[in-house]
């Protein structure tokens, strides 16, 4: 799988979660298991992140987000921002 490249807002449940960012299924076509990615965002990074299904009967994957990672993003919780994804491996 290449690199995808594809808008996305992030997310956080609640105050005291990690921010996290949905991956749609036709970004991961193909993929059923957790995967090792590097992820920009808005251009900067990358920064590493294990993409993860969203289970519950969903395909969609999703990755959580650290703090340290929004700010050298430049980037908060709802904005819209433009996901780099690159599978390794």
């Amino acid at each position: 799988m290449q690199a995808v490249t594809f808008t996305a807002r992030v997310l956080r449940k609640q105050d005291d979660l990690p921010r996290y960012i949905v991956v749609m299924p036709e970004h991961v076509a193909g993929r059923t298991t957790s995967f090792k990615a590097e992820i920009c965002l808005n251009g900067r990074g990358p920064f590493p992140r294990t993409v993860r299904p969203w289970g519950k009967g969903s395909d969609a994957f999703f990755f959580n987000l650290t703090a340290p990672q929004c700010k050298a993003a430049g980037i908060a919780t709802h904005d819209l921002c433009e996901v780099r994804l690159t599978p390794l491996g």
